[in-house]
């Protein structure tokens, strides 16, 4: 691929909201799922965990879990009753209707612990930027329940979730901020 293929390929990326109901073939899911595992990380430590949300008892408990945490800070904002519970539906309706959810996961299991705080703080920071690289893209933080909901293991910390499948409506481009706003030499 030529250099400006591959950035106008990464610059057409969209966050997709509304997928069409088309399955996803597994043979396509776990070669995006075996593709991410090849991400920039720390050590090479790959403290990524996936996890497919193949059942709809899982994807129940994770929305309950988000909805709940969802609905305290949005209360905690003081958004309207209404609002809120338009917001936490369209939050859930999401979950629940995309073809495929993954949930990026750190184990923090594989990472290194040292005497110094500050350091094994450190290498934690890596761990979790190893799984936003391995992710590509963070669309929804997942709150400390999901874990619990799901009944992962201890060391597998939500980082993220991704919903896959294919756009239901053409996603429109959105403004992006101009370089010199996001960029400085010093």
């Amino acid at each position: 691929m030529k250099s400006a293929d591959l950035h106008s390929w990464l610059r057409s990326r969209r966050s997709v909201r509304r997928f069409r109901q088309d399955a996803v073939p597994s043979e396509i899911l776990q070669r995006v799922l075996e593709t991410a595992t090849w991400a920039p990380n720390a050590h090479n430590r790959q403290p990524w965990r996936f996890v497919q949300l193949a059942s709809p008892e899982s994807r129940q408990a994770l929305a309950g879990a988000m909805g709940a945490q969802f609905e305290k800070v949005l209360n905690a904002e003081g958004v309207r009753p209404a609002e809120r519970a338009a917001q936490i539906k369209r939050s859930s309706d999401r979950l629940l209707e995309a073809p495929e959810a993954i949930l990026l996961c750190l184990d923090t299991e594989v990472l290194d612990t040292f005497q110094d705080e500050g350091r094994t703080r450190g290498e934690y920071l890596m761990g979790v930027q190893s799984v936003a690289l391995a992710g590509g893209q963070l669309l929804l933080a997942a709150p400390a329940e999901v874990g619990q909901a799901l009944e992962l293991p201890a060391s597998w910390q939500a980082q993220g979730l991704l919903l896959l499948g294919y756009p239901r409506d053409v996603a429109v481009e959105k403004e992006r901020k101009p370089i010199n706003e996001v960029w400085r030499v010093i």
